[in-house]
């Protein structure tokens, strides 16, 4: 599995900084965030020029771009994303599904908006990874499995985020097996219990909290992916730099004695 970041840990700071201290902590491999009025390290405004000027500050830090979180479902906003994306080498790009949980129509809405998103990813050579999100119309692995049931598509996978589904009252590790080759990528991050409101920084790193992560990483191992693990922090915009610098290097610490043990 290829043990990365994603840079909206670092919120606070330019791209620069987010990716010289994920070099530092010891990642090779990088999520760049593209999200509206969160954190736009990946960013739409500064078009395609932009583009190549984060790619060449990846390439300078020793890292490599897995993937690009979207986090939209705004099909103009996504089209240029997966634009930007294919001009830094960037193949995936991750998006939740919209609407509500529990709602059949809002599901029905939501599938049928996802289908239009995979063709507008496959167009410009990049693959959609929806991530089940609390909350969402795809919130937990039966909707996800739904969503690639219904929506057949080579440019459409899935987005493993263990939190997300511990919060839906799944066993990440389950689900693993259950979704097996839909996974694309992973977003990867703990949490406190299974409250529905994700907690602060600390309590989503990797190991603290209560989701089960060495048998969420051995089922990923079992299934076989091999893709991108992505440490994804939130609501660390205030926190100063070596602090943010910490969270990224205990997490990749423990992670990479994990998978060391996964053999």
């Amino acid at each position: 599995m290829k043990l990365g970041c994603n840079t909206v840990l670092f919120a606070g700071y330019d791209v620069g900084e987010a990716l010289d201290n994920l070099a530092f902590a010891g990642y090779e491999y990088v999520e760049l965030a593209a999200i509206k009025g969160m954190c736009e390290h990946l960013s739409v405004d500064q078009g395609t020029r932009g583009a190549e000027e984060v790619g060449k500050r990846v390439e300078a830090a020793g890292l490599t771009a897995t993937a690009v979180e979207a986090a939209t479902t705004d099909p103009d906003r996504l089209a240029r994303i997966c634009e930007l994306a294919a001009t830094v080498g960037i193949e995936i790009v991750n998006v939740g599904s919209g609407g509500v949980s529990g709602d059949e129509e809002s599901t029905k809405q939501a599938i049928e908006n996802v289908a239009r998103l995979a063709d507008i990813a496959a167009s410009a050579g990049c693959k959609l990874a929806v991530k089940p999100h609390v909350g969402q119309a795809i919130f937990d692995g039966a909707t996800a499995l739904r969503l690639t049931s219904e929506v057949d598509h080579p440019a459409l996978g899935l987005n493993f985020d263990p939190s997300h589904l511990y919060r839906a009252d799944e066993d990440p590790h389950e689900v693993a097996a259950r979704w097996n080759t839909r996974i694309l990528t992973s977003h990867f991050r703990d949490c406190a219990s299974r409250e529905r409101q994700v907690g602060p920084p600390p309590t989503q790193i990797p190991g603290r909290g209560t989701v089960d992560i060495p048998a969420t990483l051995r089922a990923l191992a079992d299934v076989g992916y091999a893709g991108p693990l992505n440490l994804e922090v939130i609501g660390a915009a205030a926190y100063t730099l070596p602090q943010v610098t910490a969270i990224a290097a205990e997490t990749r610490g423990y992670l990479n004695r994990c998978l060391q043990e996964l053999g």
